[in-house]
């Protein structure tokens, strides 16, 4: 892939080059959609205060700030969930690809690995979405609406963090199952 300028150099050069001001940006959302989750909790709470009867439920109401809590320290909240599944905050990923043929062998090996680590990365990106989505999900399952479910939002979740740490579930699947080389052709 280095010798010429195909489609993967370009994928591999488009995540390097876009990831770190993703992440600000991701970081960035986090915080607005931390004091959106912060003003709707306390609205929630002056509801509550003015009419018991129609109020919002206290359990919406909760998890409106924990929403808020999360989302401010979302890194921390990640990290704590891959120590309860993955035994430590940095699960390093030792999973082995092989490449089979002649074209995929070789020196090439390098470049498919930095592919893969680009394709790795734009999915742990949307599993930084799920799992902000699954927060979300609880809260409107707290509130009993239509379609929200606390098993969605589980499933939400822990996809989110699977996918954040996608090297490390490989890892874990080829360690369980006995998977020497995991081969792609």
């Amino acid at each position: 892939m280095t010798e010429s300028n195909d489609l993967g150099q370009a994928m591999i050069s488009l995540v390097r080059d876009l990831e770190p001001g993703l992440l600000i940006l991701i970081t960035a959302v986090c915080y607005l959609l931390a004091l959106m989750a912060l003003s709707q909790g306390l609205l929630r709470l002056l509801k509550t205060s003015e009419d018991k009867f129609h109020a919002p439920s206290a359990g919406g109401t909760a998890l409106s700030f924990l929403i808020c809590i999360v989302l401010a320290a979302l890194p921390s909240w990640l990290d704590a969930a891959s120590e309860s599944l993955f035994g430590t905050a940095n699960p390093s990923g030792t999973a082995s690809l092989g490449y089979r043929g002649t074209p995929w062998s070789g020196s090439r090996g390098a470049d498919y690995d930095a592919l893969l680590a680009a394709v790795f990365a734009l999915v742990a990106l949307v599993g930084l979405f799920a799992f902000i989505r699954g927060a979300f999900v609880l809260r409107a399952a707290a509130d009993a609406r239509p379609g929200a479910s606390g098993a969605r939002a589980f499933a939400h979740m822990a996809g989110g963090i699977a996918a954040w740490h996608l090297g490390a579930v490989i890892d874990a699947l080829q360690t369980s199952l006995g998977i020497e080389v995991l081969r792609i052709h």
